[in-house]
């Protein structure tokens, strides 16, 4: 893809979002494009992300394809603002403009390092661009199709929701369009809120910035008892409304 075409995608991206890109959908899929770094492609993360990308955004947009980018990347560290904010767009962009080993799709160019999930900041997005870290802890991870769409707080599904939650920003989600619910005794937050939710007060209030669930409802208190639990899929009043 050359530059030009890239950035038009982008812009059509922002403009129409992840939400109002059903409205337009055609027959051909949303093209997701993973790239690990050398160290995350030591645990090939691709294949099992692969599951949870399908099963989080084809009740959204419609047909997903996640495909491997060729190759892996090299990059001086695992994570990090500079890594993962910058120099990863710029390897997208030159890829765009032909150079660099980088092949953009005009959907999400994805790239999964093996940095710490824990350890902030932990992924980045901007349109048709997402960073997280955490491979080897969403190789840990069981296939898709093995475990209930809500499951108990772990790092490794932090990680594998913190991928969903990249991929939703570089589509047009917002941290407004996640919900967190209460629900078997436990607080559940969607991937648009994700592990933000439980983060120290100065930190949730600035990346959710009084936001209310998608759903309607307020959230509940963070501090309420009952476990944390982790869905990995997107709102269901959201999606619902998309149907």
């Amino acid at each position: 893809m050359n530059r030009r075409a890239f950035l038009g995608a982008v812009g059509a991206t922002v403009s129409v979002g992840l939400l109002g890109r059903r409205a337009f959908a055609t027959e051909d899929p949303l093209v997701v494009r993973v790239w690990p770094s050398t160290r995350a492609a030591e645990h090939e993360p691709v294949g099992r992300l692969r599951g949870y990308l399908v099963a989080a955004l084809e009740p959204v947009v419609g047909p997903v394809a996640v495909q491997r980018g060729e190759g892996s990347v090299d990059l001086p560290r695992e994570g990090g603002r500079q890594v993962l904010s910058r120099r990863w767009p710029r390897r997208v962009l030159l890829g765009a403009s032909g150079f660099g080993q980088i092949n953009p799709v005009d959907g999400v160019n994805l790239l999964v390092t093996d940095g710490d999930p824990t350890v902030q900041p932990a992924g980045f997005a901007r349109p048709g661009v997402a960073a997280a870290t955490g491979a080897s802890a969403v190789a840990r991870m069981p296939p898709v199709d093995e475990i209930d769409p809500v499951v108990p707080y772990s790092i490794p599904a932090a990680a594998t929701q913190l991928a969903l939650h990249e991929c939703g920003h570089a589509l047009g989600f917002t941290h407004e369009q996640g919900s967190v619910t209460e629900s078997e005794g436990g607080i559940v937050s969607s991937p648009m809120v994700g592990s933000y939710y439980w983060a120290r007060p100065a930190v949730r209030d600035r990346q959710l910035n009084g936001a209310e669930n998608a759903c309607g409802e307020s959230y509940p208190a963070p501090n309420l008892g009952g476990k944390r639990r982790l869905r990995l899929r997107y709102a269901d009043c959201v999606t619902d409304r998309h149907q």
